[in-house]
Protein backbone atom coordinates (compact mmCIF):
# COMPACT_ATOMS: atom_id res chain seq x y z
CA UNK A 1 0.00 0.00 0.00
CA UNK A 2 0.82 3.18 -1.03
CA UNK A 3 0.62 6.25 2.05
CA UNK A 4 2.63 9.45 1.94
CA UNK A 5 1.42 13.13 3.00
CA UNK A 6 5.23 14.55 1.33
CA UNK A 7 3.88 16.71 -1.56
CA UNK A 8 5.09 19.89 -2.25
CA UNK A 9 2.42 20.93 -5.22
CA UNK A 10 -1.68 20.62 -4.96
CA UNK A 11 -4.23 20.88 -7.88
CA UNK A 12 -7.58 22.04 -8.67
CA UNK A 13 -9.77 21.05 -11.27
CA UNK A 14 -10.36 24.58 -13.58
CA UNK A 15 -13.19 22.72 -15.70
CA UNK A 16 -15.33 19.82 -16.14
CA UNK A 17 -17.35 18.33 -19.04
CA UNK A 18 -19.28 15.48 -19.23
CA UNK A 19 -20.25 13.48 -22.50
CA UNK A 20 -23.98 14.71 -23.77
CA UNK A 21 -25.79 12.65 -21.62
CA UNK A 22 -29.32 13.77 -23.26
CA UNK A 23 -28.39 11.76 -26.41
CA UNK A 24 -28.00 8.49 -24.21
CA UNK A 25 -30.91 6.11 -23.03
CA UNK A 26 -32.40 7.13 -19.95
CA UNK A 27 -33.61 4.21 -17.85
CA UNK A 28 -36.15 3.92 -14.86
CA UNK A 29 -36.60 1.33 -12.59
CA UNK A 30 -39.22 -0.28 -14.52
CA UNK A 31 -37.46 -0.04 -17.85
CA UNK A 32 -34.82 -2.03 -15.93
CA UNK A 33 -36.95 -4.72 -14.98
CA UNK A 34 -39.00 -4.72 -18.28
CA UNK A 35 -35.57 -5.15 -19.42
CA UNK A 36 -34.19 -7.81 -17.86
CA UNK A 37 -37.43 -9.71 -17.06
CA UNK A 38 -38.91 -9.88 -20.33
CA UNK A 39 -41.15 -7.02 -19.46
CA UNK A 40 -42.58 -9.06 -16.37
CA UNK A 41 -42.40 -5.75 -13.85
CA UNK A 42 -42.55 -6.68 -10.27
CA UNK A 43 -43.48 -3.40 -8.26
CA UNK A 44 -42.06 -4.77 -5.03
CA UNK A 45 -38.49 -5.04 -6.50
CA UNK A 46 -39.28 -1.49 -8.31
CA UNK A 47 -40.21 0.26 -4.74
CA UNK A 48 -36.60 -1.45 -3.43
CA UNK A 49 -34.62 -0.26 -6.47
CA UNK A 50 -35.58 3.20 -5.26
CA UNK A 51 -36.07 3.02 -1.59
CA UNK A 52 -33.24 0.64 -0.55
CA UNK A 53 -30.64 1.09 -3.54
CA UNK A 54 -31.44 4.50 -3.45
CA UNK A 55 -31.83 4.62 -7.44
CA UNK A 56 -34.33 6.21 -10.16
CA UNK A 57 -32.78 6.79 -13.02
CA UNK A 58 -29.39 5.60 -14.58
CA UNK A 59 -28.39 6.43 -18.58
CA UNK A 60 -27.02 3.23 -21.14
CA UNK A 61 -25.31 4.05 -24.44
CA UNK A 62 -26.88 2.64 -27.11
CA UNK A 63 -25.67 -0.25 -28.93
CA UNK A 64 -23.73 1.63 -32.06
CA UNK A 65 -21.72 3.65 -29.40
CA UNK A 66 -19.13 2.80 -27.43
CA UNK A 67 -16.84 4.00 -24.40
CA UNK A 68 -14.63 5.61 -26.70
CA UNK A 69 -16.83 7.68 -27.99
CA UNK A 70 -18.33 9.07 -24.95
CA UNK A 71 -14.77 9.66 -23.78
CA UNK A 72 -14.35 11.54 -26.66
CA UNK A 73 -17.43 13.43 -26.71
CA UNK A 74 -16.74 14.48 -22.87
CA UNK A 75 -13.17 15.70 -23.70
CA UNK A 76 -14.43 17.48 -27.21
CA UNK A 77 -16.85 19.26 -24.89
CA UNK A 78 -14.17 20.23 -22.54
CA UNK A 79 -11.78 21.83 -25.02
CA UNK A 80 -15.28 24.28 -25.81
CA UNK A 81 -15.46 25.23 -22.58
CA UNK A 82 -11.19 25.93 -22.59
CA UNK A 83 -9.57 26.20 -26.22
CA UNK A 84 -6.65 27.48 -24.32
CA UNK A 85 -5.76 23.40 -23.39
CA UNK A 86 -5.00 22.39 -27.16
CA UNK A 87 -2.25 24.23 -26.56
CA UNK A 88 -0.87 24.16 -22.74
CA UNK A 89 -2.05 20.89 -21.85
CA UNK A 90 1.21 18.50 -20.46
CA UNK A 91 -0.68 14.95 -20.28
CA UNK A 92 -3.95 13.52 -21.13
CA UNK A 93 -4.61 10.66 -18.77
CA UNK A 94 -7.51 8.50 -19.49
CA UNK A 95 -9.27 5.74 -17.65
CA UNK A 96 -11.72 3.19 -17.81
CA UNK A 97 -12.30 -0.11 -18.39
CA UNK A 98 -14.48 -0.51 -21.11
CA UNK A 99 -11.87 -0.25 -23.29
CA UNK A 100 -13.64 -0.83 -26.63
CA UNK A 101 -10.12 -0.86 -28.59
CA UNK A 102 -7.96 -2.83 -26.59
CA UNK A 103 -4.81 -2.36 -28.42
CA UNK A 104 -4.31 1.16 -28.61
CA UNK A 105 -3.89 3.80 -26.23
CA UNK A 106 -6.86 5.88 -25.78
CA UNK A 107 -5.43 9.07 -24.71
CA UNK A 108 -3.40 9.11 -27.69
CA UNK A 109 -6.03 8.32 -30.08
CA UNK A 110 -8.32 11.14 -28.32
CA UNK A 111 -5.19 13.77 -28.43
CA UNK A 112 -4.66 13.05 -32.22
CA UNK A 113 -8.38 13.47 -33.01
CA UNK A 114 -9.18 16.48 -31.13
CA UNK A 115 -5.72 18.04 -31.99
CA UNK A 116 -4.14 18.47 -28.71
CA UNK A 117 -0.66 19.56 -29.18
CA UNK A 118 1.46 18.84 -26.60
CA UNK A 119 0.64 16.25 -24.32
CA UNK A 120 1.96 13.23 -22.86
CA UNK A 121 -0.58 10.14 -23.18
CA UNK A 122 -1.19 7.28 -20.73
CA UNK A 123 -3.77 4.75 -19.94
CA UNK A 124 -5.29 3.75 -16.61
CA UNK A 125 -7.28 0.80 -15.48
CA UNK A 126 -8.05 0.60 -11.74
CA UNK A 127 -11.23 -0.59 -11.42
CA UNK A 128 -13.97 2.01 -9.93
CA UNK A 129 -10.95 4.17 -8.19
CA UNK A 130 -9.11 4.97 -11.27
CA UNK A 131 -10.35 8.51 -11.46
CA UNK A 132 -8.49 9.32 -8.13
CA UNK A 133 -5.29 7.48 -9.03
CA UNK A 134 -5.34 9.67 -11.66
CA UNK A 135 -5.52 12.64 -9.66
CA UNK A 136 -2.50 10.98 -7.91
CA UNK A 137 -0.51 11.00 -11.27
CA UNK A 138 -1.52 14.26 -12.21
CA UNK A 139 -0.29 14.92 -8.40
CA UNK A 140 3.35 13.37 -9.72
CA UNK A 141 3.61 15.47 -12.60
CA UNK A 142 3.24 18.67 -10.44
CA UNK A 143 5.68 17.44 -8.47
CA UNK A 144 8.11 17.64 -11.28
CA UNK A 145 6.99 20.85 -12.67
CA UNK A 146 4.17 19.99 -14.72
CA UNK A 147 1.47 22.79 -14.32
CA UNK A 148 -1.80 21.83 -16.42
CA UNK A 149 -3.12 18.82 -17.87
CA UNK A 150 -6.71 16.71 -18.59
CA UNK A 151 -8.46 13.74 -16.92
CA UNK A 152 -10.87 11.75 -18.80
CA UNK A 153 -12.65 9.02 -17.39
CA UNK A 154 -15.41 6.42 -19.26
CA UNK A 155 -17.27 3.57 -19.14
CA UNK A 156 -20.18 1.57 -20.66
CA UNK A 157 -21.21 -1.09 -17.80
CA UNK A 158 -24.56 -1.59 -19.82
CA UNK A 159 -22.51 -3.22 -22.59
CA UNK A 160 -20.67 -6.16 -20.17
CA UNK A 161 -23.92 -6.83 -18.03
CA UNK A 162 -26.25 -9.41 -18.52
CA UNK A 163 -29.79 -7.80 -18.50
CA UNK A 164 -31.40 -10.27 -15.99
CA UNK A 165 -28.27 -9.86 -13.62
CA UNK A 166 -30.75 -7.12 -11.87
CA UNK A 167 -28.52 -6.34 -9.00
CA UNK A 168 -25.81 -5.33 -11.27
CA UNK A 169 -28.14 -3.79 -14.11
CA UNK A 170 -30.32 -1.89 -11.12
CA UNK A 171 -26.92 -0.31 -10.03
CA UNK A 172 -25.21 0.40 -12.90
CA UNK A 173 -25.12 3.56 -15.52
CA UNK A 174 -22.80 4.59 -18.46
CA UNK A 175 -20.65 8.29 -18.63
CA UNK A 176 -18.09 9.55 -19.12
CA UNK A 177 -16.73 12.79 -17.80
CA UNK A 178 -13.29 15.14 -18.41
CA UNK A 179 -11.65 17.53 -16.36
CA UNK A 180 -8.87 19.93 -16.69
CA UNK A 181 -6.76 20.22 -13.76
CA UNK A 182 -3.65 22.82 -13.36
CA UNK A 183 -1.10 23.08 -10.39
CA UNK A 184 -2.78 24.83 -7.55
CA UNK A 185 -1.00 27.32 -4.56
CA UNK A 186 -4.95 27.81 -3.62
CA UNK A 187 -4.95 24.23 -2.23
CA UNK A 188 -1.76 22.01 -0.39
CA UNK A 189 -2.10 18.33 -0.14
CA UNK A 190 -1.88 16.55 3.01
CA UNK A 191 -1.90 13.22 1.98
CA UNK A 192 -2.61 10.52 -0.30
CA UNK A 193 -3.50 6.63 0.10
CA UNK A 194 -3.68 3.73 -2.46
CA UNK A 195 -3.75 0.70 -2.58
CA UNK A 196 -4.77 -2.84 -3.74
CA UNK A 197 -6.22 -6.20 -2.05
CA UNK A 198 -5.73 -8.95 -5.26
CA UNK A 199 -7.08 -11.58 -3.45
CA UNK A 200 -10.92 -10.31 -4.65
CA UNK A 201 -9.72 -9.93 -7.81
CA UNK A 202 -12.15 -12.51 -9.31
CA UNK A 203 -15.06 -11.31 -7.33
CA UNK A 204 -16.19 -9.28 -10.29
CA UNK A 205 -14.66 -9.37 -13.69
CA UNK A 206 -14.88 -10.36 -17.31
CA UNK A 207 -12.95 -13.48 -18.44
CA UNK A 208 -13.32 -13.13 -22.13
CA UNK A 209 -10.40 -12.81 -24.10
CA UNK A 210 -9.32 -10.46 -27.33
CA UNK A 211 -9.16 -11.00 -30.25
CA UNK A 212 -12.25 -13.29 -29.65
CA UNK A 213 -11.98 -16.76 -30.96
CA UNK A 214 -14.69 -16.91 -32.92
CA UNK A 215 -14.74 -21.11 -33.10
CA UNK A 216 -14.49 -21.16 -28.82
CA UNK A 217 -16.52 -17.70 -28.57
CA UNK A 218 -19.38 -17.87 -25.62
CA UNK A 219 -21.03 -14.14 -25.60
CA UNK A 220 -21.47 -14.84 -21.13
CA UNK A 221 -17.66 -14.96 -21.18
CA UNK A 222 -18.11 -10.95 -22.03
CA UNK A 223 -20.01 -10.09 -19.42
CA UNK A 224 -19.19 -9.10 -15.43
CA UNK A 225 -18.95 -12.67 -13.69
CA UNK A 226 -19.36 -12.94 -9.95
CA UNK A 227 -17.49 -14.92 -6.99
CA UNK A 228 -17.94 -15.17 -3.40
CA UNK A 229 -20.55 -12.14 -3.52
CA UNK A 230 -21.11 -12.12 -0.03
CA UNK A 231 -17.69 -12.09 1.22
CA UNK A 232 -16.55 -9.58 -1.40
CA UNK A 233 -19.40 -7.34 -0.47
CA UNK A 234 -18.25 -7.76 3.26
CA UNK A 235 -14.45 -6.94 2.38
CA UNK A 236 -15.03 -4.00 0.07
CA UNK A 237 -17.51 -2.60 3.14
CA UNK A 238 -14.24 -3.21 4.84
CA UNK A 239 -11.76 -1.13 2.41
CA UNK A 240 -14.21 1.73 2.33
CA UNK A 241 -14.13 2.37 6.02
CA UNK A 242 -10.63 1.17 6.60
CA UNK A 243 -8.78 3.67 3.30
CA UNK A 244 -10.76 6.67 5.13
CA UNK A 245 -9.12 5.44 8.20
CA UNK A 246 -5.54 5.21 7.42
CA UNK A 247 -6.29 8.99 5.36
CA UNK A 248 -7.24 10.32 8.70
CA UNK A 249 -3.89 8.63 10.52
CA UNK A 250 -1.63 9.65 8.41
CA UNK A 251 -3.00 13.17 8.30
CA UNK A 252 -3.74 13.22 11.39
CA UNK A 253 -6.70 15.63 10.66
CA UNK A 254 -10.06 15.07 12.15
CA UNK A 255 -12.59 14.11 10.39
CA UNK A 256 -14.98 16.42 11.72
CA UNK A 257 -13.08 19.01 9.98
CA UNK A 258 -13.44 17.95 6.11
CA UNK A 259 -15.87 20.02 4.59
CA UNK A 260 -16.21 18.39 1.15
CA UNK A 261 -16.03 14.67 1.14
CA UNK A 262 -16.12 13.76 -2.83
CA UNK A 263 -16.70 9.69 -2.94
CA UNK A 264 -17.61 7.07 -5.86
CA UNK A 265 -21.00 6.02 -5.55
CA UNK A 266 -21.78 2.33 -4.82
CA UNK A 267 -25.87 3.04 -3.79
CA UNK A 268 -27.85 5.57 -2.19
CA UNK A 269 -26.86 4.99 1.13
CA UNK A 270 -23.28 3.28 1.58
CA UNK A 271 -20.71 5.66 0.82
CA UNK A 272 -22.70 8.19 3.37
CA UNK A 273 -22.85 5.57 5.75
CA UNK A 274 -19.24 5.10 5.30
CA UNK A 275 -18.35 8.38 5.57
CA UNK A 276 -20.55 9.26 8.87
CA UNK A 277 -18.97 6.46 10.61
CA UNK A 278 -15.92 7.88 10.53
CA UNK A 279 -17.00 11.15 11.49
CA UNK A 280 -17.32 12.87 8.47
CA UNK A 281 -20.30 15.73 8.57
CA UNK A 282 -22.90 14.78 7.19
CA UNK A 283 -23.87 18.27 5.15
CA UNK A 284 -19.93 17.85 4.01
CA UNK A 285 -20.85 14.76 1.71
CA UNK A 286 -21.89 14.96 -1.86
CA UNK A 287 -23.93 12.36 -3.34
CA UNK A 288 -25.37 12.10 -6.96
CA UNK A 289 -26.33 7.97 -7.26
CA UNK A 290 -29.91 8.54 -7.46
CA UNK A 291 -29.66 9.41 -10.70
CA UNK A 292 -26.70 8.27 -12.60
CA UNK A 293 -25.97 5.01 -10.66
CA UNK A 294 -22.51 3.38 -10.66
CA UNK A 295 -20.79 4.82 -13.71
CA UNK A 296 -17.59 3.70 -12.87
CA UNK A 297 -14.25 5.82 -12.88
CA UNK A 298 -16.36 8.99 -14.22
CA UNK A 299 -18.79 8.36 -11.33
CA UNK A 300 -16.53 10.41 -8.55
CA UNK A 301 -16.11 13.43 -10.88
CA UNK A 302 -19.54 13.34 -12.28
CA UNK A 303 -20.95 13.72 -8.24
CA UNK A 304 -18.31 16.70 -8.33
CA UNK A 305 -19.84 18.36 -10.91
CA UNK A 306 -23.05 18.23 -10.36
CA UNK A 307 -22.53 19.35 -6.90
CA UNK A 308 -20.67 21.76 -8.14
CA UNK A 309 -23.21 25.05 -7.63
CA UNK A 310 -23.32 23.75 -4.06
CA UNK A 311 -19.73 24.52 -2.74
CA UNK A 312 -17.87 26.97 -1.80
CA UNK A 313 -14.44 27.12 -0.56
CA UNK A 314 -12.91 29.07 2.18
CA UNK A 315 -9.33 29.33 3.52
CA UNK A 316 -9.04 26.00 5.94
CA UNK A 317 -11.56 24.16 4.16
CA UNK A 318 -10.28 20.63 3.61
CA UNK A 319 -11.92 18.33 0.67
CA UNK A 320 -11.30 14.58 0.03
CA UNK A 321 -11.63 12.65 -3.23
CA UNK A 322 -12.03 8.80 -2.26
CA UNK A 323 -12.89 5.51 -4.02
CA UNK A 324 -12.94 2.08 -3.81
CA UNK A 325 -13.85 -0.54 -6.56
CA UNK A 326 -12.22 -3.69 -8.31
CA UNK A 327 -9.13 -4.73 -7.58
CA UNK A 328 -9.99 -4.73 -4.89
CA UNK A 329 -8.55 -0.95 -4.71
CA UNK A 330 -9.32 1.87 -3.57
CA UNK A 331 -7.87 5.67 -3.18
CA UNK A 332 -8.17 8.76 -1.65
CA UNK A 333 -6.64 12.37 -1.49
CA UNK A 334 -6.97 15.00 1.17
CA UNK A 335 -6.28 18.40 0.37
CA UNK A 336 -6.78 22.07 2.28
CA UNK A 337 -7.84 25.48 1.27
CA UNK A 338 -4.63 27.82 1.68
CA UNK A 339 -6.44 30.79 0.66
Amino acid sequence: MFKTTKWSEAFEIDHIATCNFENLTPMSNKEILEFGREGVVDTRLEAFFEKKMGIKNRYFVSKERNAYDLALESLENLLKKDPSLIEEAEFLIFGGISNALPTVCHASLMACETGLKNVSCWDLKSGCSTGVLALVQALEWFEKGAKKGIIVCSETFSKFTQPETLQMTASIGDGAVALSVSQSSNWKTLGVVHGTDATYFKSMFVPGVYPIDSETYKAEDYFFKFENAPETLVKTGHYWNQSLVDLFELTNVPAASITHYIAHQVDGSKNKMFAKSCGIADEAIMTNFVNFGNMGCPTIFINYYQNLDKMTFKKGDRMIYHAVGGGLSWASIMLERTS
